[in-house]
């Protein structure tokens, strides 16, 4: 739930969220058509899946409830939850901002074996080896000598990265490691928030920098900003720079399984510009990669390719560390052969579910936030760290409530969503995995979300005036 909910405002007035339930559920069709009409509304592509500015502009009517107690009560503030206002959830979370800050700041000194950038580290050792002429080193125990030469030594996992990952990371290993790591999460973090701005029509970033899936992904000095980052962009683009949105997606050539799901998304939207682009930037850095680093690197990188997998399906680093469906049966104890009929089963699940919502093509923001959010049940080396790119949908939900009002329970949904990296080191002491439930919950409010928008079949080409099907000519004044 990150910066919807919130926009500083004067004192003296209300917050645009408070007192607003709106009947939206069951009749956005019917409620949006009546106002169009009596409007005589032509609205623009580029507005499609939103509510045109004059009917966001004008007042909504506050609906009558009779007064509620004991139970009642709690449903009705569970339901609408407009006590969730935006200067709440603003003040609430620059709290969190700065206690994250604080407890960062003061690690040296509370905890000072504790690793910062503890996963940075195989990262920058083999932009390293390869900016030395041994890119094909960073595969193998050359690549794990450097790692413990960096942390200390211990066991540590192969570098399982395609050879076009350490074009990225190559200008991080001109400067120390330290160093590196300030700057990667620095800009990485800055990237992100750039890209949740750009989802979101109004309020602050803070919600999203605060979002303590951020913080997680920034101690370990993870790489999930950085596909949150470009799935955000591309979120942003794909509806009117079809060719920058591809551009940003074929980038994952560097994490393929991050995008797992893109080809297909783009083929069910024919986005074909989009699809073009994001094949020929993997092409690119394909290509480049291989100029740059040779032959070698890419053999050893499949070589390396089952050990990785044993390592990770194996449970290597503990399951409690990863996300997935596959990972949450063997937590609580499940074989491998149940966690996989699990995890199959919730990706054809997952990908049923994104097929039949995609036909009716609902926008690219859409269908990069729904794309995300079945990611999380299909791939089943999901690092826990990347729950992180659940901001991505939860910034195009919050967007949308911001444009149309909110749904039935959408808004406690979002902040129980928000706080769920709280309880997962806890839940998984314990055997319980909560990323998938918080992917599946995810998946579950783009679905409802895509469903009441007030235009569905978005044309391709945006910006050309759609007169609105139930639109009258407008009224002479």
């Amino acid at each position: 739930m990150h910066d919807a909910i919130g926009m500083k405002r004067p004192m003296s007035q209300k917050s645009d969220l408070e007192g607003h339930r709106l009947a939206f559920a069951d009749d956005a069709a019917r409620h949006l058509a009546a106002n169009d009409a009596d409007r005589g509304a032509v609205m623009p592509r580029a507005t499609i899946g939103r509510m045109s500015s004059a009917s966001a502009s004008q007042p909504q009517t506050a609906i009558a409830h009779s007064p509620r107690t004991g139970a009642g009560a709690l449903v009705s503030a569970l339901r609408e939850a407009d006590w969730l206002t935006a200067d709440r959830v603003t003040a609430f979370t620059r709290v969190f901002l700065v206690l994250f800050i604080g407890c960062i700041a003061i690690i040296p000194w509370a905890a000072p074996t504790m690793d910062v950038g503890h996963d940075f580290a195989a990262f920058w050792t083999a932009a390293k080896l390869a900016l030395e002429g041994r890119a094909g080193d960073a595969y193998g125990d050359t690549g794990r000598a450097a790692v413990a030469a960096v942390l200390g030594q211990n066991t540590y996992a192969p570098f399982f990265y395609p050879p076009t990952s350490l074009l990225f990371w190559l200008p991080f290993a001109l400067v120390p490691f330290a160093t590196a790591a300030v700057i990667w999460i620095v800009t990485t973090g800055a990237a992100y928030a750039a890209a949740v701005r750009a989802m979101l029509e109004r309020g602050s970033v803070v919600p999203a920098l605060a979002f303590p899936a951020v913080w997680v992904c920034a101690l370990f000095g993870q790489n999930s900003l950085f596909s949150a980052a470009l799935l955000g962009g591309s979120a942003a683009t794909l509806d009117r720079y079809p060719v920058i949105a591809g551009v940003l997606l074929g980038c994952f050539s560097y994490k393929p399984q991050i995008a797992l799901l893109a080809p297909l998304v783009l083929i069910l939207a024919r986005r074909w510009h989009a699809l073009a682009a994001a094949a020929a930037t993997t092409l690119v850095l394909v290509l480049a990669a291989t100029a740059v680093f040779g032959i070698d690197p890419w053999i050893k990188f499949v070589a390396v390719l089952p050990e990785a997998s044993a390592w990770s399906l194996g449970g290597g680093p503990g399951f409690e560390k990863f996300a997935s469906p596959y990972a949450a049966i063997r937590l609580a104890g499940g074989s491998s052969s149940t966690a996989w009929f699990v995890q199959v089963t919730a990706a054809a699940i997952a990908i049923t579910v994104l097929i039949l919502v995609l036909r009716k093509r609902p926008g690219g923001a859409a269908e990069i936030a729904l794309m995300v959010a079945m990611t999380g049940l299909c791939v089943p080396s999901l690092g826990n760290y990347e729950v992180v790119i659940l901001a991505i949908p939860g910034a195009w939900l919050i967007a949308q409530a911001l444009a149309q009002g909110w749904l039935p329970y959408e808004r406690i949904a979002l902040a129980a969503l928000y706080l769920t990296p709280f309880a997962m080191v806890p839940a998984g002491a314990n055997g319980l995995q909560l990323a998938p439930i918080a992917a599946a919950a995810v998946a579950i409010l783009v679905v409802r979300r895509i469903r009441h928008l007030p235009f569905l079949d978005a044309p391709a080409e945006i910006g050309q005036p759609l007169i609105c099907p139930t639109a009258q000519a407008p009224q002479q004044k």
